[in-house]
């Protein structure tokens, strides 16, 4: 089992105040644009889930936990082209991609932090 530093839970949407709410209206009021897998996990429809922090506190417990948009992330991280949303392990000196955007798909509209909790203690394991 590799050693992670870090891990970056990294939405398909970019940050900010502005951002958030025209990510929101185009997903809700608009019914339009790209919806991010991670974003249904981790929100509702107007707040975040409760599971999610719960679950992210959780792992702070024994690791560094970064959650980013996709115009917040490191360099070393921008450097690899990763698809997302994705969840990246960052050990003393490599990148890991533990979630990749193809299990998020494959995932379908869930909107349950169970789920990617069991998941990713799997694939960490």
């Amino acid at each position: 089992m590799k050693k992670f530093k870090t891990i970056y839970f990294i939405y398909d949407a970019d940050g900010g105040m502005w951002n958030g709410i025209k990510y929101w209206y185009q997903k809700n009021i608009l019914e339009e644009g790209s919806a991010c897998e991670l974003c249904d996990i981790s929100h509702s429809k107007y707040f975040v889930r409760l599971e999610w922090l719960q679950f992210i506190n959780e792992l702070k417990k024994e690791y560094k936990v970064k959650v980013l948009h996709r115009n917040e992330i490191p360099k070393n991280i921008q450097e690899k082209n990763y698809l997302f949303p994705c969840v990246i392990g960052e050990t003393d000196n490599e990148l890991i991609q533990i979630i990749d955007k193809i299990a998020f798909i494959d995932w379908g509209k869930s909107t349950n932090v169970k789920d990617l909790k069991e998941y990713f203690s799997q694939a960490i394991a």
